[in-house]
């Protein structure tokens, strides 16, 4: 058995999951912007911190996207907070939003930090495999033979035997 269509395969699978958990994540992000918007109108409150969420393109080919909230400061500039090492944006790590805005980004988080945590597990697992299928190509130490001639040895050995 050839391992070789192995890796494109499941390579395609973990794209497709990557596609449909993009998708998702960017439904939400369009609703959590709306639902910010329009508290934001309702409280009047034009000046005060303006948390947002944005979803980026991968920044190389097969990596995945990312999901980064930010407050906006006035025209051009933006500030993205910093996640740290977790899967979620805590309580703390939105602490310059106002209350309101970080209820709003907590509740979304329940999601995001999920989809972040499938996309790091899918490219552990990816790395994993990557890893398993370089050593399974690899000879056997002591293996002198190679495929055919395996199988040419075998059948002469079955034949000295009768």
């Amino acid at each position: 058995m050839s391992l070789e269509p192995l890796p494109e395969l499941i390579g395609l699978g973990f794209e497709a999951e990557r596609e449909r958990l993009r998708l998702v994540a960017e439904g939400i992000e369009i609703e959590t912007m709306e639902q910010l918007r329009a508290q934001r109108l309702r409280m009047q409150r034009g000046r005060d911190a303006r948390l947002g969420v944005r979803i980026r393109a991968p920044r190389r080919t097969g990596g995945s996207f990312t999901i980064e909230w930010f407050l906006a400061r006035g025209p051009g500039r933006t500030l993205y907070l910093p996640r740290g090492e977790a899967d979620v944006y805590t309580r703390s790590t939105l602490s310059a939003a106002m209350p309101w805005e970080r209820r709003i980004a907590l509740e979304a988080e329940r999601t995001f930090g999920e989809i972040r945590l499938r996309l790091r597990w899918m490219k552990q697992a990816e790395l994993r495999l990557q890893q398993v299928l370089a050593r399974l190509t690899q000879p056997l130490p002591g293996d002198q033979c190679s495929g055919d001639q395996a199988s040419d040895d075998a059948v002469d050995a079955a034949g000295d035997q009768r």
